[in-house]
């Protein structure tokens, strides 16, 4: 499960930011910082007040910030820069 979901969101941010570079950079930014910010908050919650969480969403939620930091960075390698922040 959690190789289709890297797979289909790295799929869905690359295709957005062939399509709008900027708009998709800018998504790619925010939404992985958010889903950062929650999987460290869940894991310091954890520590301190096990839950009945399952580990799947553990899972999910990594692949929900790796997939949006691997995106741009296989957008640079693949593009040599992003272009809109040269302007």
């Amino acid at each position: 499960m959690f190789i289709l979901a890297l797979i289909a969101q790295l799929i869905f941010y690359l295709l957005f930011m062939i399509w709008q570079e900027y708009a998709g950079t800018l998504l790619a930014l925010i939404l992985g910082s958010i889903c950062l910010a929650i999987w460290i908050l869940s894991y310091i919650v954890e520590w301190i007040q096990p839950s009945r969480v399952s580990k799947q969403y553990y899972y999910l939620m990594l692949s929900a910030w790796i997939a949006p930091f691997l995106s741009i960075l296989l957008f640079i390698i693949l593009r040599g820069e992003i272009s809109w922040l040269n302007q």
